[in-house]
């Protein structure tokens, strides 16, 4: 009779905020995980009550930004290596195994795992765009890096190696267009005012970007291969690029700054 799979002394955590739709196949992704935190902004759609029943350990706090209470939520881990997950995002059982067959050897000659986000979108699996292989750091040492202070994309910076495993986060953003186009424009704005408080201002190429843009995703990296998937995809990373680039020439002629309150992702 074979031994019993010794789980792995990784702690894995996941933000939330009304996310009792989609909770319930993220935290079954984590199964293999010695445990799973939750930090929950007072949602109010059962949310934490969902993820207690699914043996999580629920703390709430109060969203201040994404790079701040991923930190809260890191640090609030027992382990020091911990696996990130968005609520709309689940480990594949290949990455599963992937994680598991990885051993002492590696945790010590790397600080951190990226991993290929596949991501969902109009019910399509889209592998062209630029969205595909999109490489995330997710599993790290957390004592071995720090996180970024920026409004949006944060990410997890560790100071070592950082190994790439070719195996998939499914993310299954199945947006409709409304939703999409408002988050694109929350992150674009995001990304302006971050580069306003950087100092950075607009340069006249800037404004050619959303073209190059809209160029890039459609034909360089393959989007018509998507379809129509891949056209609305394109055209929304102009539109992004296009909204970031002219909301930071309102800004840098003293237009207010509109930071959207609500910060569901």
């Amino acid at each position: 009779m074979n031994a019993p799979v010794q789980k792995l002394p990784i702690s894995a955590f996941v933000i939330t905020k009304n996310e009792r739709h989609s909770i319930d196949d993220c935290i079954a992704s984590l199964s293999f995980v010695d445990e799973v935190v939750v930090v929950d902004d007072f949602s109010d759609d059962g949310t934490p009550e969902r993820c207690a029943d699914l043996g999580c350990r629920v703390i709430s706090n109060s969203f201040a930004s994404f790079s701040a209470q991923k930190r809260f939520a890191m640090e609030a881990t027992r382990n020091e290596w911990v696996l990130e997950l968005d609520a709309d995002e689940r480990i594949s059982p290949a990455l599963q195994q992937a994680i598991l067959a990885l051993n002492s050897k590696d945790f010590t000659c790397y600080d951190a795992f990226a991993f290929r986000r596949l991501t969902r979108f109009w019910g399509k699996w889209i592998r062209h765009s630029s969205l595909y292989p999109d490489y995330k750091v997710r599993l790290y040492h957390k004592g071995r890096g720090s996180w970024t202070t920026s409004r949006v994309h944060e990410h997890f910076q560790p100071r070592g190696a950082v190994r790439r495993i070719s195996q998939d986060i499914l993310h299954c953003q199945d947006l409709d267009l409304k939703t999409y186009a408002q988050r694109t424009m929350r992150y674009a704005e995001l990304s302006a005012v971050d580069m306003h408080d950087r100092g950075r201002r607009p340069l006249w190429f800037d404004f050619l970007r959303p073209i190059h843009m809209l160029f890039l995703r459609y034909v360089i990296r393959l989007g018509f291969l998507d379809g129509v998937h891949g056209a609305a995809i394109a055209a929304m990373g102009g539109f992004g690029t296009f909204y970031k680039y002219f909301r930071l020439y309102e800004l840098e002629n003293g237009q207010r700054c509109l930071v959207p309150e609500n910060h569901d992702r």
